[in-house]
């Protein structure tokens, strides 16, 4: 297990050193780890499994023009209140085959730590996935989202997708059809941040008005009852601006693209360049979900990757990243697109495969 000592909650970039414990998951233990498959998380089942009222705490992105924008993102306590009394130590409520609630416990408490193939750190907010949702505001003139396929790899708390759901969910809706597919390693990721993060934001924007009118005040400002006739609101929401939601969870290795129904316009990701072993797989979903042999293929597609320049102690970095698109298969080209390069470098990247 390592852990990274900096994300957005941060007040400081001094330290980006990894720490290794003395555990014992070295190299011979993580292999004998039998990585999830690919297993597709339906939102009617997700939305059932959400306690009666949940809390969040606002995010600020920076835009392109300046401004900014807050999001919200679901209380990491509150996530593991859901799981304390959801009856954690009830053995018929481990049988959840969606959620080891034992686990996510234990990551909720320590939310940086990483463990390969057990918890990749989608329960913490990472700066990159930041800089993207920046970036992504940055070319918003010259990309429109709408009637495209989306792809978010590793997506953990979903910023980047969070800011497309907010400029859907406050244009006009559109008649075009647009698919957001979201993917983390860690199905009790997608259920305890994710699909509350997206509800979060669907209920901030101007789409939920009528809704919000409707409806009397939670107790606190940042609190939301999960209600039947919320839950309603939010489908409908969804159908009225052409927008089908999706979720897989599960390792790079397994993912389907046959199933996902084939290659996207869009495929983001965010955080996910750290660790050496893992880039074939991700080089390969990122490529496929480009390039897939799909008589509905896309004209054409952006890919972006967003990542510090280099993780100590863990070997994952740029110069890694880029050698493995490079020595692919069929190889592809790595833009830098944005950089920061005071204090924790860091780098938004446009793949182009060939």
């Amino acid at each position: 297990m390592f852990k990274f000592n900096f994300d957005v909650e941060d007040d400081t970039e001094q330290s980006t050193d990894v720490n290794h414990t003395t555990q014992n998951h070295g190299p011979a233990s993580v292999q004998a780890v039998v990585p999830d498959v690919f297993t597709e998380l339906f939102l009617t089942d997700a939305l059932n499994s959400l306690p009666s009222k949940i809390s969040y705490s606002p995010i600020t992105i920076p835009l392109a023009s300046g401004a900014e924008l807050s999001l919200p993102r679901r209380d990491l306590f509150d996530a593991r209140f859901q799981l304390i009394s959801q009856n954690v130590d009830d053995p018929d409520a481990l049988e959840q085959p969606s959620i080891n609630a034992r686990s996510a416990l234990h990551f909720l408490d320590a939310p940086s730590d990483l463990v390969p193939l057990v918890y990749e750190g989608g329960l913490k907010t990472w700066e990159c996935s930041i800089d993207l949702a920046s970036y992504l505001d940055g070319i918003s003139s010259q990309f429109d989202v709408s009637g495209k396929r989306v792809l978010e790899i590793g997506c953990g708390t979903s910023i980047p997708s969070l800011y497309i759901f907010h400029r859907i969910f406050s244009s006009p809706p559109s008649q075009n059809r647009t698919h957001i597919h979201l993917q983390d390693y860690n199905a009790s990721v997608l259920e305890l941040v994710t699909i509350p993060n997206i509800i979060l934001t669907w209920y901030l924007s101007e789409a939920a008005e009528t809704y919000r009118k409707s409806e009397e005040q939670a107790d606190s400002p940042l609190e939301l009852d999960i209600s039947e006739s919320l839950k309603n609101a939010f489908h409908q929401s969804l159908m009225t601006y052409g927008v089908e939601l999706r979720f897989f969870s599960g390792s790079w290795d397994t993912f389907d693209l046959q199933k996902s129904c084939g290659s996207y316009n869009l495929v983001l990701t965010s955080e996910t360049i750290y660790r050496m072993e893992s880039l074939p797989s991700l080089t390969a979903i990122m490529r496929g979900a480009c390039k897939a042999e799909d008589p509905k293929g896309v004209e054409d597609y952006l890919c972006l990757v967003a990542a510090k320049v280099l993780y100590f102690g863990v070997g994952g970095g740029v110069t890694e990243f880029v050698r493995c698109v490079q020595g692919s298969d069929e190889g592809g080209t790595v833009k830098t697109v944005w950089e920061k390069t005071q204090g924790v470098e860091r780098r938004v990247m446009s793949i182009r495969w060939n």
